[in-house]
């Protein structure tokens, strides 16, 4: 896949912008330790996400996968924001950590259009179709629609009536694509953690 080059601008910018303002999350002298910790949640939301899948239930699977994605965005942050020092901000809302779809954007970077592994499992219009998603906001749309009931030109709909084995396929393996983009290699724990991020994402892969 080609990457986008305006979209990988504005998508850095937001990156830049995320680090350079809001508190910290980690404690400086503790900073790697509560990474990981941060990280095996992570997995546990990967863990858990499969679980569901394998059970044949796939709405809450979505929502799982789409909050790792967002915790994957702030772990990675909060990393770089210890080694720096952000800009104090007065209200909470204007951290980017605490927006879905700027969690979404950052951790959905163009540079994941450059692997081969999510392309090859889902099709590269799929991959290119998700990355739109985190940018216009549709991802976060998807993440309600997956846990809360509506009602839709009349119509009283549920998350199960919407989310289907194949969006559900798709989107936990983005986000454990994402977490091998984003945070595999920074600490050896996640080394050791992405052996069973991996071993999720094939079985995914064989699943259908």
């Amino acid at each position: 896949m080609e990457i986008d080059n305006d979209v990988a601008v504005r998508k850095a910018m937001v990156t830049v912008e995320a680090i350079a303002k809001g508190r910290n999350l980690f404690t400086k002298e503790n900073s790697t330790q509560e990474f990981n910790a941060g990280c095996d949640h992570v997995l546990s939301l990967f863990e858990s996400a499969f679980q569901l899948y394998q059970a044949e239930i796939y709405h809450v699977p979505v929502f799982l996968a789409i909050s790792a994605i967002e915790e994957i965005a702030k772990l990675e942050v909060a990393l770089f924001r210890c080694m720096s020092e952000p800009e104090e901000i007065k209200r909470q809302r204007q951290d980017k950590l605490y927006n879905h779809k700027a969690k979404h954007v950052i951790a959905l970077q163009e540079v994941i259009a450059i692997g081969e592994r999510l392309p090859n499992a889902i099709g590269e219009e799929r991959v290119r179709a998700l990355l739109e998603m985190a940018e216009n906001g549709k991802l976060v749309e998807l993440r309600e629609s997956a846990l809360y009931t509506d009602s839709v030109d009349g119509s009283f709909i549920t998350p199960a009536s919407l989310i289907d084995k194949s969006i559900a396929r798709d989107v936990i393996l983005l986000a454990i694509e994402t977490w091998d983009d984003r945070l595999r290699g920074l600490t050896n724990h996640t080394n050791e953690l992405d052996k069973r991020a991996d071993e999720i994402f094939y079985a995914v892969v064989g699943s259908m």
